[in-house]
């Protein structure tokens, strides 16, 4: 009885949508798109007007792609899982809610707070942010400094996720194990302060946050949920799978100090994700787009098309169906010192000591004797 009563509810509402148009010829082929795409996706809705709802907004996101890819940029959009989103809803789920997470302090304000270290020369076989050159092209994806592209769902948890990545790498650079981490851990014990869990946060406070911490433990220890659970899990706070001892911060609002960076390590940025970002599919993303930060995600590498158009490789947290298979280029080199979306704004990267003679002795000695 349940299935005759959706499917009749389905024939009256698909004969409302032929109603609404001249001949029907349009939304038949629109109806078919958005009903394989429900397919792709797993999409269901609950009530034939939610079903309209969606078919409306996927229509209008349809339009806007084809009207976009028409103009010729450096870059192509295309359908994804977000397509039955309008953009104040994409904004409201995916992205950091900014009336409600202060403002980022000021550098001098910043380095007090976030006890972030300036290395003045490179050790361990880091750039810093001399003025040495950096190579022409870099992708730590290669070096194996990257783990899988993740998902952050519906959470505001991106400033988690670009952290996160950002202490993989350098754990991997530093140890030579890609080890993949937990960004529920940040999400539900960083509490307080400039972190408010899928409300947004910035990824050199959650840095800081697991520096305090003396580690982070890996993803498979305590999964990630897509939501801010109640409860920190306070057992889980001691299991450290990666140590770091603070952050640094990339000179802002320089893009060859960006690439010097990211020459040695993952860099965690923010940008501001706008409509035509919700729908990046390919190419050399150019914009348009402000320095109204919203989003936080990785920059792992760079380089230049065949034609000589540079780019940032950026680590997104949407899973692999969104961009270039999680990633996107974002165009490097601009005329504004901000960069492409903001991207140059605010840069840092976690640091991770070498141990000391007497803490490889200290910890040798206690293996001896608890073995």
């Amino acid at each position: 009885m349940a299935t005759a009563s959706s499917s009749l509810a389905l024939a009256l509402l698909f004969a409302s949508l032929l109603a609404s148009t001249v001949c029907g010829e349009s939304i038949i082929p629109m109806l078919e798109r958005f009903q394989a795409w429900q397919a792709t996706y797993n999409r269901t809705y609950g009530t034939p007007e939610e079903f309209q709802r969606r078919l409306e907004v996927y229509s209008e996101n349809m339009e806007f792609i084809e009207e976009t890819n028409n103009l010729g940029r450096s870059y192509k959009l295309g359908v994804n899982q977000l397509a039955d989103l309008t953009y104040e809803e994409f904004q409201d789920t995916y992205l950091m809610k900014l009336g409600e997470v202060p403002s980022a302090p000021e550098p001098d304000e910043a380095m007090e707070q976030l006890g972030i270290m300036n290395e003045d020369t490179s050790s361990g076989g880091y750039l810093n942010n001399t003025d040495d050159e950096a190579p022409n092209s870099v992708d730590l994806r290669t070096k194996g400094a990257v783990t899988p592209v993740k998902n952050q769902k519906q959470c505001g948890s991106c400033w988690a996720f670009a952290a996160v990545a950002s202490i993989e790498g350098v754990h991997k650079i530093k140890t030579g194990r890609l080890v993949s981490l937990s960004e529920q851990e940040i999400v539900d014990c960083d509490r307080g302060g400039n972190d408010h869990g899928c409300q947004g946060g910035y990824p050199s406070y959650a840095m800081a946050w697991v520096a305090r911490n003396r580690g982070l433990t890996t993803e498979s220890d305590y999964p990630y949920v897509s939501r801010q659970v109640h409860q920190c899990r306070r057992n889980k706070l001691r299991h450290h799978a990666a140590r770091i001892s603070g952050v640094q911060a990339v000179r802002r609002n320089n893009e060859a100090a960006l690439e010097r960076a990211v020459a040695g390590r993952p860099v965690a940025v923010s940008i501001d994700a706008s409509r035509v970002f919700q729908f990046y599919k390919s190419g050399v993303f150019s914009g348009p787009c402000s320095t109204r930060l919203n989003h936080a995600v990785t920059v792992v590498g760079y380089g230049a098309t065949a034609r000589g158009r540079k780019y940032w490789i950026v680590k997104n947290s949407w899973g692999k169906t969104w961009g270039e298979k999680g990633y996107v280029r974002m165009q490097r080199r601009v005329r504004a010192r901000k960069g492409m979306c903001g991207i140059a704004m605010e840069p840092y990267y976690p640091v991770m000591r070498a141990p000391s003679y007497a803490d490889v002795l200290a910890r040798t000695v206690l293996g001896r004797w608890s073995a």
